[in-house]
């Protein structure tokens, strides 16, 4: 039994117990007890103690002759086999009984002695972070540095002989060497990328089939996204950028319409039937005989403009419409060409003239050749053209 093994028997007794004594004016009530260390009778060899031998007093102290308290004490000494020899003394000064035992207590020391466990946790903890570093993000000579000392650290690590004071130092020379090391700063060149993304900025999803342009759009908008990405390695970059020109080079135009080529009305309609003009509010036809119009046309979806002409005073009108066919609105020219941009909904359009003017509408294409049969033009009306059809 060791001396706080002896205070918790002590304990026992339901009494209020002290070491040495109270703070001044903070002792309790009577009964009390007080415990405290005298001298030591050790047996010890070869510079180690084998059985410490402690005598302890133990002072009783109470207002008046307590029989039963004192047997308490006696036979907790005596269950606990310890030897005891006790005086008793009247307190005059004080009005109180003083019963003291003197008691030997014995117990192996080498069996009391408690290795304290060295706490190497922060120590693994940084040399997992420091293994994730790679050589080439570096300085050499302070990541050389920093590699000899997470050497030594991982040696402490793995020793069973390693005292505290050696984890904590090798921690400390750990972090020493974190803090000297260099991040190399490498530049990234996003100029290719750049020009290329302005370059395929100008291109229009009209102008290519639906599907290959889904595949170039998502590498045009992953190409715009690494530019912007401060954090974006250049190999990051560089793969990018080839995506992105995969991306151009499959694209495939639409070849079920060719730029630039006419949209032919016939200019004798009245030989086909389509009397009485539109009316420019409604797009509807109305009942006036002098003037002429063309069926529904359908817009090519990949068409951005188109240029209207008229050869002669009169004017030549292009009504635009939806899907469904509902008028949107329309555009009129009077003589010159006149180039007009097509609304993004419009799917459908006619055109409307006197039936003596020569007229012409072309669609992404603006040089018109009159008088002359090629396949951007409509020739003036005669029995060389009276056999065209619409288109």
């Amino acid at each position: 039994m060791n001396l706080m093994e002896f205070k918790g028997e002590l304990e026992k007794l339901d009494m209020p117990i002290q070491y040495q004594s109270f703070a001044l004016g903070q002792a309790p009530e009577l009964p009390y007890l007080i415990f405290y260390e005298d001298d030591s009778d050790n047996l010890f060899a070869d510079n180690v103690n084998y059985f410490n031998n402690l005598n302890l007093t133990c002072e009783l102290y109470s207002d008046e002759k307590d029989l039963e308290l004192e047997t308490k004490i006696q036979k907790l000494f005596y269950d606990n086999e310890i030897e005891y020899n006790s005086t008793e003394t009247f307190i005059d000064s004080e009005n109180m009984f003083l019963k003291a035992y003197s008691v030997s207590i014995i117990f192996d020391a080498l069996a009391d002695v408690k290795v304290k466990e060295v706490d190497k946790s922060k120590l693994q903890s940084l040399i997992d972070y420091v293994d994730t570093l790679k050589t080439d993000d570096y300085e050499q000579d302070g990541f050389d540095k920093l590699k000899t000392s997470l050497a030594y650290a991982k040696a402490s690590l793995i020793d069973n002989e390693t005292t505290q004071d050696e984890v904590d130092d090798n921690l400390d020379d750990l972090i020493d060497c974190l803090n000297k090391i260099i991040l190399i700063v490498i530049e990234v060149d996003r100029s290719q990328l750049q020009q290329q993304i302005d370059y395929v900025d100008s291109l229009s999803a009209s102008n290519y089939s639906i599907e290959t342009w889904a595949i170039f759009d998502l590498a045009f908008i992953d190409a715009k996204k690494v530019l912007s990405d401060e954090n974006a390695t250049q190999t990051k970059v560089d793969n990018s950028l080839v995506k992105l020109i995969k991306g151009v080079l499959q694209l495939q135009k639409i070849d079920d319409y060719e730029k630039g080529r006419n949209l032919f009305a016939p200019l004798y309609w009245n030989s086909l039937g389509y009397e009485g003009g539109l009316d420019i509010k409604t797009g509807e036809i109305n009942n006036y005989d002098w003037y002429v119009h063309s069926n529904f046309i359908e817009i090519p979806k990949n068409a951005l403009d188109i240029v209207l002409k008229t050869k002669g005073s009169d004017s030549l009108y292009a009504f635009f419409y939806d899907k469904n066919k509902k008028f949107i609105n329309y555009e009129t020219t009077w003589g010159e060409k006149s180039a007009y941009k097509i609304q993004r909904d419009a799917e459908f359009m006619r055109i409307s003239s006197n039936e003596q003017t020569p007229s012409s509408l072309l669609i992404n294409q603006t040089k018109i050749e009159w008088d002359e049969a090629t396949d951007y033009t409509i020739a003036p009306e005669d029995e060389k053209f009276n056999t065209l059809t619409q288109i």
